[in-house]
């Protein structure tokens, strides 16, 4: 039997899908099955019954699941974080030992690469089953190239798994199967075992805003939506505004539905410098979620205009900027907003910076661009390793179907399979825990909410007891985040405290979720917009999206992807420090990992977090760079308070290996993309 390393590398996904086996024009996300990626070390487990296809579908691939309970010597011994850190401090090189090279199934030497996949995340579009839900005719769209698109022993996630969110975790992707198709190394023609170069694109020539828009217009059937004709944020609300107006429900829910549409908001700032990598990810979410999807969702770059004394009142002004600072092929997607703007829209409150109201100026989108259900807000420092269209799509679908009994207390979990089992033994833990405790249920009101009270629904029953875990299911969240939402008051987290405008103060209801990155429906913003343009209520940003969702009683919903920990810590060790508190408040009491500087030895150490060396490690040797003692461009190495050193790291064997090649994880901070590191460190807090 395959070890256990080999069994968890296998839950991971990969690209981009075309539609016809013969068109691989546009741009292709190509992929390895994760089956015997330790073949020399481990043996020979052969994967060459699926070795015909040119094609796979999320799933085509199986194994058994990464979420079996580990066994823990420490048994019930609560661990002391005073020596835990320290003990436990030990990287974790296991994240580095196999690759392109050491996936195959061959016992001979020398060792080649093997074949590359397509991978095809999207429905079957145009068929019988397609039509008995959805409204309209999907249409190919026109590609970059002028051409319709056609269609181990790799550690265990230590936080959330590909089983609960349905992902495809059993295919990885290399760096050119991942960029190849959207100009990673195009510069050189040299050859590239196990890579074909695509047709070269002249990227200068390319207008993604009008192909996002050709995309719609051809596919306009199949949504509510009228037009998304390029606009620009005005300076201060206009004098009348149109109506707000809801989506109609089909009048039988049986028939076919009108799909929803979603803004993906790529964040920035007007000079910001451009790496390669940078193009290159923007343009595989462009191609990934628009394009392919035919306009199911549009890709904006929202950038913060820094330098106050720049103009954007004019068309000429914004044309001037874009010319300046914006590459040329995202034009067309490029909308700008700056201070003087969030004053006029927001006078009401005095502050303003991005820090501590980051969602100001999306909640001006999302008033100007009214035509999308949802919006999805991501940081131009996020990287996902896998196929986004799939990785978006299984958070959606997962959020729908969790119930609102006990949602809000799920949601403070950080979920550890190692330690709580599947989805569905750790949703029971928490419900047997939160017997005869106060539960969330239905809105949580503030004193003195403006302009209106909570626009929720209310429970269908008095009693949460009273529900059988039926209320919410198949219900659209209105919240979508990736890191657990919990309460903020007394767990020492820095931010917690920051209200404005409401009566109740410290005492104000609210929740929050650590890094902005989420997704929020058009009705939540509205909810969050309108307090803030009439009476200047809000809270800091982190927590903006959850504490208006928990005074209104919206659904919103953590979603616990799989996140990794470069560290030797064991699941019973890290359930006990991440979950503390008691069941209906966890991590909202002291001692919670929230607290700034509390166990940085392990939080820096994440794959997703606020502040992680683990994040940029790995998309860095994914990249093929070697690691680098330096932190600072000096030369001088980074030690922060406690003496601990964070500085680029994991080992890179490419000669031995291959190229690595990582299942789908989505990876924040990666400060550096450019093989050249800079001042900018993906490691920062109050103790540097």
């Amino acid at each position: 039997m395959p070890n256990s390393f080999a069994l968890a590398l296998r839950r991971r996904i990969v690209r981009l899908r075309l539609k016809s086996r013969q068109s691989l024009i546009a741009a292709t996300v190509t992929i390895f099955i994760l089956f015997q990626i330790f073949s020399f070390q481990q043996g020979s487990v052969a994967w060459t019954p699926w070795s015909h296809k040119s094609i796979l579908k999320p799933g085509d691939f199986l194994e058994y699941p990464t979420y079996d309970r580990v066994p823990d010597p420490t048994q019930d011994i609560i661990p002391d974080e005073n020596i835990l850190g320290i003990t436990h401090d030990q990287r974790n090189e296991d994240f580095y030992l196999g690759g392109t090279l050491s996936l195959t199934s061959q016992s001979g030497t020398p060792k080649t690469h093997p074949s590359p996949f397509i991978y095809d995340p999207y429905p079957e579009y145009n068929s019988r089953k397609w039509r008995e839900k959805w409204q309209g005719e999907f249409k190919p769209c026109l590609g970059p190239r002028g051409r319709i698109l056609d269609k181990t022993r790799f550690p265990k996630p230590s936080f959330g798994s590909y089983e609960a969110l349905g992902l495809d975790g059993n295919v990885c992707t290399d760096r050119y199967g991942r960029f190849g198709a959207y100009g990673h190394d195009e510069q050189t023609s040299s050859v590239v075992p196990g890579f074909s170069r695509p047709i070269a694109t002249l990227w200068d020539e390319v207008n993604w805003g009008n192909l996002q828009r050709m995309c719609f217009e051809q596919n306009s059937n199949r949504y509510q939506t009228e037009s998304t004709e390029q606009k620009k944020l005005p300076l201060a609300p206009p004098a009348s505004q149109q109506p707000r107006t809801d989506r109609s429900p089909p009048s039988d829910p049986k028939s076919p539905q009108h799909h929803s549409r979603s803004a993906v908001i790529i964040r920035g700032w007007h000079d910001m410098t451009w790496t390669q990598n940078d193009f290159n990810y923007l343009r595989s979410l462009i191609m990934e979620l628009s394009l392919h999807s035919g306009a199911e969702y549009e890709v904006f770059l929202l950038v913060h205009v820094l330098d106050d004394s720049i103009s954007i009142s004019s068309d000429e002004d914004i044309q001037r900027l874009k010319e300046s600072n914006i590459p040329e092929e995202f034009w067309g997607l490029t909308v700008f907003f700056n201070n003087e703007m969030l004053n006029n829209w927001y006078p009401k409150i005095v502050e303003h910076k991005a820090i501590f109201q980051h969602f100001q100026p999306v909640q001006i989108f999302s008033q100007i661009f009214s035509d999308f259900d949802y919006y999805w807000q991501f940081e131009m420092d996020s990287r996902n390793f896998g196929h986004m269209y799939h990785f978006l799509g299984k958070a959606v679908e997962f959020a729908k179907e969790q119930p609102r009994k006990y949602l809000w207390e799920r949601n403070a979990y950080f979920y550890v399979p190692g330690v709580h089992g599947s989805w569905s033994d750790f949703s029971n833990m928490v419900a047997s825990k939160m017997l005869g405790k106060d539960s969330v249920w239905g809105p949580v009101p503030a004193e003195g909410m403006q302009p209106i009270g909570p626009a929720g629904p209310a429970p269908p029953v008095p009693n949460p007891q009273d529900d059988n875990f039926e209320w919410g299911v198949g219900e659209e969240p209105e919240l979508i985040t990736f890191l657990p939402i919990f309460d903020p008051q007394n767990s020492g987290w820095g931010f917690g405290d920051i209200i404005y405008g409401f009566p109740q103060e410290a005492e104000t209801p609210r929740r929050t979720s650590v890094i902005t990155m989420s997704r929020l429906s058009r009705n939540l913003l509205n909810l969050m917009h309108d307090p803030l343009i009439v009476a200047g209520q809000a809270v800091v940003s982190e927590m903006s999206p959850a504490t208006s969702a928990l005074q209104h009683g919206l659904k919103a919903v953590h979603v616990p992807h799989p996140v990794f920990i470069d560290g030797q810590w064991t699941p019973k060790e890290l359930d006990k420090i991440y979950n503390r508190g008691p069941p209906e408040k966890i991590s909202g009491t002291q001692g919670s990992i929230w607290e700034y500087n509390m166990i940085n030895r392990i939080m820096y150490r994440i794959s997703f977090m606020y502040s992680s060396q683990l994040s940029e490690d790995l998309f860095r040797r994914w990249l093929g760079y070697k690691p680098s003692l330096s932190q600072y461009t000096d030369g001088s190495r980074h030690e922060d308070a406690e003496g601990l050193l964070w500085y680029d790291g994991g080992v890179l064997k490419e000669d031995i290996y291959g190229r690595l090649c990582f299942p789908p994880i989505f990876v924040h901070p990666v400060k550096n993309t450019d093989e050249e590191l800079t001042s900018s460190r993906p490691v920062h807090g109050f103790s540097d």
